[in-house]
């Protein structure tokens, strides 16, 4: 369900930033409008948590978090993210193909053993996370996966399960194709650091 507070319950600097942000990207993010309402309760801490979990990592590039994001979204069937993030990893890794081809079916797909194992992984933990094992840990360290890379990816999967069901609960707005590339490209060169605006 639509809250209209999410339309209208910001203070004056955050409006004016909103408007702006309107012009720049066509329209506000669900996230952005959700993270900057009452932020000091929930948008300012949740903000940092994605800014390092997808932009904060060692072990996997720009291109692997936002790949683990739309995938984590597609298994929540959360179509607002599958969106954003599908485009942000095509824009970062640069091939649109390998995308749609792990998102298709990850098993098959010409990704990396790394890749593969931990989407298989992102699935179980995202749809069946009560049976996982220590031995699927041990599966990922046999893909030459370090605990840090397993850390990483589980921080995308636990800040997108978030989001995925904020955006189906509040129903964000879906917006064109040329609005989900224009935003792509906003996220793919700023980040999540600034999703909660000031007031």
């Amino acid at each position: 369900m639509r809250l209209k507070v999410l339309d209208t319950g910001f203070r004056p600097l955050q409006k004016a930033q909103l408007r702006l942000i309107k012009r720049m990207a066509g329209y506000v993010p669900g996230p952005m409008a959700v993270m900057s309402y009452r932020r000091d309760f929930f948008g300012k801490y949740f903000a940092s948590i994605l800014q390092m979990a997808m932009r904060r990592t060692r072990t996997w590039c720009k291109g692997d978090v936002e790949l683990f994001a739309a995938f984590v979204s597609q298994q929540n069937q959360c179509t607002y993210c599958i969106g954003d993030h599908t485009a942000v990893a095509v824009l970062a890794l640069n091939d649109r193909d390998l995308i749609q081809a792990a998102l298709g079916n990850w098993r098959s797909a010409p990704v990396t053993e790394p890749r593969r194992a931990m989407l298989g992984f992102l699935e179980k933990l995202t749809l069946h996370p009560s049976t996982l094992r220590d031995n699927d840990i041990q599966q990922l360290r046999d893909a030459g996966l370090s605990d840090q890379a397993v850390e990483e990816a589980i921080r995308v999967c636990f800040a997108f399960t978030i989001i995925n069901r904020l955006a189906d609960a509040l129903d964000f707005e879906i917006p064109s194709d040329a609005l989900t590339q224009r935003a792509a490209r906003m996220l793919f060169m700023v980040g999540y650091g600034h999703s909660s605006l000031r007031g």
